[in-house]
């Protein structure tokens, strides 16, 4: 490889590594105007969804088998 590519090469990714650091620039002013979201806020969103799954009044309500057994078993301590 002679000199002059060598040259040629080391200008080339120089290029690319100075486009990179525009874009990034560029990028991060996009968000410097935005408030920062909330740590945890996919989180609710993900929760919110759950709950408006179901269409209204499509959930069957109380169980019909009852409350469980009670572990009472009438016996004083």
């Amino acid at each position: 490889m002679s000199a002059m590519q060598t040259f040629l090469t080391v200008i080339v990714l120089l290029a690319l590594v100075a486009m990179g650091v525009l874009f990034i620039v560029r990028v991060n002013a996009q968000q410097a105007g935005r408030p920062n979201p909330h740590r945890y806020a996919h989180l609710w969103e993900s929760f919110r969804q759950r709950l408006h799954s179901h269409p209204h009044g499509a959930h069957a309500g109380p169980h019909a088998a009852g409350p469980p057994p009670s572990r009472d078993t009438g016996h004083d301590r």
